[in-house]
Parts: structure tokens; sequence; C-alpha cells
């Protein structure tokens, strides 16, 4: 086991402690501190070295498979530590891109005390995009959070922090690190190792990011320095898990209430995710109220309703129940709630309350509000509910 301090004193006079990098400039805040910031494993330093800022990470305990997972940005037994006056031992760094930004935890945390809807989101569009891409890799970063999540300055999310990466190479072994619980599955062991142990911070990100981009009051009330919103260990039972569903079901977010109730599963892997999340980026094409060649038709799979045509599904699966499209509307039920949607998908007109709905004929359509039959206009003329 190493120390902060001992890094703190070859990395603050390099001269003669290093084997192939030469001196190395350690950053200094405005207050002249060494500039670094310490995990579970390691403890990163942005350097100056030949004329560009860098990162160095550096090792507080033995790590395994290093070399698999950063190749040649591993440095073995780059930097010498001093362990006594007398004696010392030379020890493996990572040398890397200094990325420029705030995490991830950072920024939404100031977007929604700012109410910044737009940057949230950003935010949220950007995350299901890396999201899908980890959750249909053959690897896992093994440690998915905010916190290893930059927001470059140039707009971009970038992972960072991968010491707990699984590899393909390393089937049949077990984690290094069980992640942080704040983001993992209850259930996740040692023994819970392959490529799809980003399932479920993933989802919990994506559901927390979607929540504040529709609700950025939620931060006020759950936001935390240790998560996002929730806490997995009691997610059944956690009000800011509760009240996100009802957010989703009110207003009709149909993947994202999907994605949420996947967190409830009973396993840290995710059946459905990757599709999910597919549908979430998914570019919706506009809709052309009515006038398609082919009006889609109702089709069930596993136990939920969605749309297609003869050439490909328009609408995915994620309803629990509805009825067909007139005048270019559907009304469909999520949760205990129905709305309208068009035939791109996208939520038009939503019901909160209405124990039953019909679907539009001649512009109007009659829902059954509050024990009352009600008369509504169609969306595109005169929206009644929002």
């Amino acid at each position: 086991m190493y120390t902060i301090r001992q890094y703190l004193l070859a990395l603050l006079d390099t001269r003669g402690l290093t084997r192939t990098l030469g001196e190395i400039d350690v950053c200094r805040d405005a207050q002249g501190r060494p500039c670094f910031s310490a995990g579970n494993s390691a403890a990163v330093f942005r350097i100056r070295l030949g004329g560009r800022i860098r990162s160095l990470r550096c090792y507080l305990r033995p790590m395994r498979h290093l070399k698999e997972i950063y190749g040649q940005r591993l440095l073995e037994k780059e930097l010498y530590l001093h362990t006594s006056p007398e004696t010392g031992v030379w020890v493996d760094t990572v040398v890397g891109d200094w990325i420029e930004g705030s995490t991830l935890h950072e920024t939404v945390a100031q977007a929604a005390a700012l109410r910044d809807r737009e940057c949230l989101q950003i935010l949220v569009r950007l995350f299901d995009r890396l999201a899908l891409a980890l959750v249909t890799d053959d690897r896992a970063h093994g440690d998915l959070k905010p916190e290893n999540i930059i927001v470059g300055d140039d707009g971009t999310l970038c992972p960072i922090d991968f010491d707990a990466s699984y590899l393909p190479a390393f089937a049949g072994e077990i984690s290094p690190e069980l992640g942080t619980a704040a983001y993992q599955h209850p259930a996740r062991t040692a023994a819970d190792f392959d490529e799809r142990i980003d399932d479920y911070p993933a989802a919990l990100i994506s559901t927390a990011l979607h929540a504040l981009a529709a609700d950025p009051t939620l931060w006020d009330r759950y936001g935390s320095t240790d998560g996002l919103l929730y806490a997995p260990q009691r997610i059944a039972a956690d009000p800011a898990y509760r009240e996100t569903l009802a957010l989703f079901e009110r207003r009709g977010m149909a993947v994202q209430y999907r994605i949420a109730q996947l967190l409830a599963a009973p396993t840290l892997r995710l059946f459905g995710l990757a599709e999910l999340l597919a549908e979430a980026v998914r570019e919706k094409p506009a809709a052309r109220n009515g006038t398609e060649t082919e009006t889609p038709e109702l089709f069930v799979e596993n136990g939920r309703w969605g749309y297609r045509t003869a050439e490909r599904v328009v609408v995915a699966p994620l309803y629990d129940s509805g009825f067909d499209f007139t005048e270019g509307l559907a009304a469909v039920q999520l949760g205990g709630t129905w709305h309208y949607i068009d035939t791109a998908g996208r939520t038009l007109l939503s019901c909160p309350g209405c124990a039953a709905v019909k679907p539009f004929r001649g512009g109007k359509a009659q829902v059954v509000h509050d024990g009352e039959r009600q008369e509504i206009v169609h969306p595109l003329k005169t929206p009644r509910y929002q």
C-alpha cells in the first residue's frame, strides 16, 4: 500500500525518480496546492509534461490487469517512491490525456440548481448514447458513475477510471471491485464480472437524468453527494424512485418509465435495456396526422402493446393497453394513465385521472374523468389535458 504523501514527495521533485518521463511538473491551483483527485485505488495528478497538460494515475494499492486495460499508457516501474529514508520501490503509473471539464455529477447538480432544463436535456441525450454503447459492447467499465464521466469543455462525455473494467480476456475471473454502491445493483457480488455489469448503473443514471430534465426540483428534495437521486439498496421503497415513476407515467414518457421499472429487477442483468436505450436515442420522424399510406396496427410483444406496419415497427411495444389509430392518434395506457400518441410515438395529449378513453372521431373523443363522461378536442386543435 502506498500513500498520497509518498507520491507528492516524489512528484514535487522527480529528479532521478522517473525512468522514462524525465522531470514532471505538477500543476497547482490558485492557492498553490498540487492538483490531484484521490479515489479508492488511485490518485490522479494533473501534470505538465513535454509542454502538454497530462494526467498521471498513481496507484495506492496493487492492481491487476493494468497492461490489458491501459496498453501503452501503462508505464511499468516508472516512478520511485521512498518507503523509508534509505529504501524505496519502483511503481507503475498510467499517463493519459487530461480532459478539461467537470464531472457529470457536478454538471448535473449545477444545472438542476439553476433549473437549466436545456442543459439537462442535452446531458440526457449524450448519456443515453454513451449508455447504449456500453451495454451493447463486449466489455464493461465496471464502476460506471457520474463522477467517472467528464463533461468536456467541447460538450462530449468522456468516461474515466477504467481500473475495474471487464474485458473478454477476463472471462471466468472474479471482479477486482464491486463499483460504487450508490449506482450498483444491491445483489452484485465479486462473481458478477462480465460484459453486463454496466446495465444497472446505466439504467439508474439514465433514469435520474430524465427525471431531472423533466423536473429539476427533484434535486432539491433528493439530490446528494453520494448518488444522484436513488438508493439502490431500498429502491422499491425509495420516495425519489416512486416520484420518478409517477412523473414518467403522468407525462407519457414510456421508454423512461420502462427503463425505470428495470431498477427493481432482482438481477443486475437487465433484460431489454439495450433495446430501450436504442429506442430512447432513436430520432423520431415527423408524424403525418393520418395521411400515411398505411396506418400502423396494434401488436403485442411480451405482454406490451405497440404499433407496426407491414415493413417495420413504428411505435415500440411499451404500453399496457391501446386502441387503433384514428385521425392520426392512438389512445395508449401507461401504468394507470391514458395518453394519445402520434404515429411516431410522441405523446401529444395526456389524460391523468381518466378512468376510460375512446378514440377520436370527427375531431373529438369521449373520456371518463372523475366519474363523469367528458368530451375532449383533438390536441392539434385545442388540447385540454397537459
